[in-house]
């Protein structure tokens, strides 16, 4: 094939003489690598939570994992449906990123801070017993006569 074929076969939106893989096969490929590093990160973190990116003029529709320290992972998805049934199946929530924006954990996980974790010393002391006095709810007809 001469170079004034393959011109105009690259305008009329022919593929060339080389074999190319078809955009079909590109798209599974993708999606299995994604898919795979998905999985991976879901699998490794805690408290992971799904947020779906909505599709851009730049991007594609994308899945934004966020891990309880703020790390996270963005990959591409076929769309809503299908993010959907991955959270499904990883038991994550999903929230829609343009209606609930993102965590704090997320920018702070950007900036570099890294937020103290809490440690049991931390906390205040658990009432026991002892210590609660709870009086018994009185109902409407128990009330005191005097008071009304």
């Amino acid at each position: 094939m001469n170079p004034w074929q393959r011109v105009r076969r690259w305008f009329q939106g022919g593929a060339s003489s080389r074999r190319e893989p078809s955009l079909a096969e590109s798209e599974r490929t993708t999606d299995r690598a994604a898919r795979d590093a998905l999985d991976a990160f879901v699998t490794s973190r805690h408290g992971v939570e799904a947020y779906l990116e909505p599709r851009t003029a730049m991007y594609s529709t994308t899945l934004l994992l966020i891990a309880d320290d703020g790390e996270y992972l963005r990959r591409p998805v076929r769309g809503a449906d299908a993010a959907r049934s991955l959270c499904r199946q990883w038991n994550v929530p999903l929230y829609d990123a343009a209606k609930v924006g993102y965590p704090r954990r997320l920018h702070d996980y950007v900036r570099g801070h890294r937020r103290a974790p809490v440690r049991l010393e931390d906390l205040p002391p658990w009432p026991s017993d002892d210590d609660v006095t709870l009086d018994p709810p009185t109902s409407p007809d128990e009330q005191d006569p005097d008071n009304e």
